[in-house]
């Protein structure tokens, strides 16, 4: 039965001090390194950098995916996804298998084939495709549909060699998983060549190291075999430093739509800001949502347009204008809109007590921060009122005015990527002017009026 998450190499019979005397150095750290990721607590270890790997392309991809659905990252976060519940359930089998629950000889092998070339099938379509790729699409789903068929008869076809406890490595078995990933990673790295896509340097390095890996596999199981047991010891390294490269490759990605280049005559510099889930350079979209902010002269449609205006300038996910009058028990949202899921949000109520951030910025006139850590209660409800699952960071700015009924406006972005910069309150502040004045004259049923 497998070892925990799957052992694969001989172990010599030779202490250490003989293997160096005999192979010299080299061979020793060779062997040490397969044993390392075939091995507890070595093979836990690469599960664990997998799957979190993966998790961290997935959550940087979806979560720029949601702010910008014509973005691409779309197919990077699907591929991430796949990609991440495949190894997280193989990850749960070989512990099942390490518990005596399942016989893994009989069941991990193929899977552990097939769960690699998936894997490569996917992050390689998601980072050379583009949409409107239909054709590429359906070549993966026919390649996908392929090995599904091909892992249900490599079980069946395994399932008496692996009753007997026999090695999966440098069998027929093996070599029949390992020829089609040399032909999927050549034909990746093929159309990396014709289209030169973003960071293709690294992506180039992102099919390199597992076709070397693959090569290496097929050369020791036909000439010289070094390996045992059911694990592809190459692929586990080369799966260490790929995946990895794969979440970089996101990042990087990610951080090129949120760059704004500085162009004056005494610097050359670049400001990024990964902060914000929206581009914050000055973007046609940008420009005619702060454009619309003063046109509307109807309560309803001017507090959408402020908020669109104000929550699309600070790259938040949701804004929200609010009233207190002083004295009062209760604070009143009087709409907002949600550039999510680009939709208006309906006022609602809350009780002073359970809106204390709010309470506090119009009553002591100063802009602040609700941060989950100190404001996590109301930052909850918040949360639970516009309909989000998650709870973010918030600014919040009073409007300048002379009346009785006082107004703040507040961004909320409850994404764990845009956590807000130490100068966007500034930026905050610096639109409460011009929305005070779009706000001045609106006419609605409850009399807004700013002086």
């Amino acid at each position: 039965m497998l070892q925990e998450l799957c052992p694969c190499l001989v172990v010599s019979l030779y202490p250490p001090s003989v293997i160096i005397a005999a192979h010299g150095i080299g061979m020793f750290i060779f062997n040490e390194a397969i044993d390392l990721v075939s091995s507890p607590p070595g093979s836990v270890i690469y599960h664990i950098v997998s799957l979190f790997a993966l998790e961290a392309g997935l959550a940087m991809a979806l979560g720029q995916y949601r702010r910008d659905r014509d973005s691409g990252f779309g197919r990077l976060a699907l591929a991430a996804g796949l990609a991440l519940l495949m190894r997280l359930s193989l990850a749960v089998l070989a512990g099942l298998g390490a518990a005596g629950v399942v016989y893994d000889d009989m069941l991990l092998p193929p899977i552990d084939r097939a769960v690699s070339l998936v894997t490569l099938m996917v992050l390689g379509w998601s980072l050379l495709s583009r949409n409107g790729d239909t054709w590429a699409d359906g070549i993966l789903v026919g390649s996908l549909i392929v090995v599904i068929v091909g892992v249900v008869v490599a079980l069946i076809l395994w399932q008496p060699v692996g009753l007997l406890g026999s090695d999966f490595n440098n069998t027929p078995h093996d070599l029949l998983w390992a020829a089609p990933q040399v032909g999927v990673l050549l034909a990746f790295l093929t159309l990396l060549v014709v289209r030169r896509s973003e960071e293709w340097g690294m992506v180039l390095g992102f099919f390199v190291l597992p076709l070397l890996a693959t090569l290496y596999h097929l050369w020791f199981a036909l000439r010289e075999p070094v390996l045992s047991g059911h694990v592809s010891a190459f692929m586990r390294m080369s799966d260490l430093a790929m995946l990895p490269m794969f979440a970089v490759v996101v990042y990087r990605r990610v951080l090129r739509q949120a760059v704004v280049v500085v162009e004056s005559y005494n610097t050359g510099d670049f400001i990024p800001l990964l902060e914000s889930p929206v581009d914050p350079g000055l973007s046609p979209d940008l420009a005619c949502a702060l454009a619309s902010i003063g046109l509307e002269v109807d309560q309803t449609s001017a507090i959408e347009a402020v908020s669109r205006g104000v929550g699309q300038a600070l790259g938040a996910e949701i804004a929200l204008l609010w009233e207190f009058v002083p004295g009062d028990e209760s604070v009143t949202c009087l709409g907002g809109y949600d550039l999510t899921r680009q939709k208006r949000i309906v006022g609602f109520t809350l009780n002073s007590n359970q809106s204390e951030g709010v309470r506090t910025t119009i009553q002591k006139n100063r802009a602040q921060q609700l941060r989950p850590a100190a404001n996590g209660e109301e930052l909850r409800l918040l949360a639970d009122q516009v309909g989000l699952h998650i709870v973010g960071p918030a600014l919040i700015a009073p409007l300048p005015s002379d009346m009785d009924v006082s107004l703040a406006v507040m961004v909320f972005s409850p994404d764990a990527l845009s956590d807000w910069r130490d100068d966007d309150d500034q930026l905050l502040l610096a639109l409460t002017g011009p929305v005070a004045r779009a706000l001045r004259n609106t006419v609605g049923d409850g009399g807004l009026e700013i002086g």
